[in-house]
């Protein structure tokens, strides 16, 4: 049984871990900081209920990120991908894997975040599933391409 960073091993299946205290400390300050706006703003400003909604929302976005799941079942070969609670939950098959993919942002000479996507073909047309971000450098995506390629049993190309 190996340990991976990016991955929980319950018998066959890979469960990818998630930041959940992390992603509620955001949600936490996002309304803490929706909450300062809406009263530092005077109250004939509309712009101060406008940024206390945007921070709210941005608080019920970070809250959301905690609801992904992603297993990667190695006996079924099979990838059972969520997005989030609202979403429904999506099983692809490795037979209809084809690639890993990297989309990255950057801005002038810095990389300002990077996402590892697999992609599948589904009856013709391409799907994307995410399977992390990073920010500031593309490493952790690649390290996370590297152990997801592993567990699939695939060479990382």
């Amino acid at each position: 049984m190996s340990n991976y960073k990016y991955f929980i091993q319950e018998g066959n299946r890979f469960h990818l871990k998630t930041s959940r205290p992390i992603a509620i400390v955001r949600a936490i300050a996002c309304l803490a900081i929706g909450i300062a706006v809406y009263f530092i703003v005077p109250p004939e400003k509309k712009i101060g209920l406008w940024g206390a909604l945007i921070f709210v929302f941005f608080a019920l976005v970070n809250l959301l990120k905690t609801t992904k799941r992603l297993v990667i079942d190695t006996t079924a070969r099979t990838i059972t991908h969520k997005n989030n609670l609202l979403n429904a939950e999506a099983v692809y098959r490795y037979d209809d894997f084809e690639q890993f993919y990297v989309l990255t942002g950057k801005y002038l000479f810095l990389t300002m975040d990077s996402t590892a996507f697999f992609i599948f073909n589904q009856e013709g047309r391409e799907k994307r599933v995410p399977i992390v971000v990073g920010l500031f450098s593309t490493r952790p995506v690649q390290d996370a391409i590297n152990e997801t390629s592993s567990i699939m049993g695939f060479d990382a190309r």
